[in-house]
């Protein structure tokens, strides 16, 4: 994601509804999200940034190619609501990868619902934002498996949730090879990737 210095809330009025941000957002190049009815403005990520998500989008891709589950990268909107209260979303992500394997959560304009896996990388001064308020997004509307690379610090922490709904934390460095979980035969290894 984007540096929390560089991110910038619009400050039109207090809270948007989905309809409202929708409206806001439908001539805009810029990149906005949605975060608990604000609307945030969204800077160009860095190259470690790029480097790491393009190399994931691609390994993730070329697994799934031919399997029902389908991987996504930012700029795609991913909107978490309430189960069948759409309307009344007032969080829209563009999550740096993810993967969704409910087909009919797709549709033209964006994911409607939480993502099977996503992955956030880390910029400069957001780790709050990935660490903590993402976190607990992601994790309230059902993200069945959360990792955030820190290409500062040169790790990765994963969170798994578990049928039972309680949660598995793990700590990685960019020296691992770490298992996908919602897959049984795929792993990423983060010395390919050369950062």
């Amino acid at each position: 994601m984007v540096n929390m210095d560089q991110r910038k809330k619009i400050q039109i009025k207090s809270k948007f509804n989905l309809k409202e941000f929708l409206e806001f957002v439908k001539d805009k190049e810029e990149r906005y999200e949605l975060i608990d009815g604000k609307i945030y403005l969204m800077a160009a990520p860095a190259i470690d940034h790029q480097r790491i998500t393009g190399t994931i989008y691609r390994k993730l891709g070329n697994y799934l190619e031919g399997k029902t589950c389908e991987v996504f990268i930012a700029p795609f909107d991913v909107f978490l609501f309430e189960k069948n209260k759409k309307d009344n979303c007032q969080n829209v992500f563009q999550p740096d990868v993810f993967v969704v394997c409910d087909e009919k959560k797709k549709s033209q304009r964006g994911i409607n619902g939480a993502p099977d896996f996503i992955i956030e990388i880390v910029s400069p001064s957001n780790e709050e934002y990935d660490y903590i308020l993402k976190f607990n997004m992601y994790m309230q509307y059902g993200v069945k498996e959360y990792w955030i690379v820190n290409p500062m610090t040169r790790q990765i922490s994963v969170y798994v949730k578990q049928k039972n709904k309680s949660l598995k934390v793990y700590t990685y460095s960019f020296n691992d090879t770490i298992k996908v979980s919602i897959f049984d035969d795929f792993e990423i290894d983060f010395k390919e990737l050369q950062i």
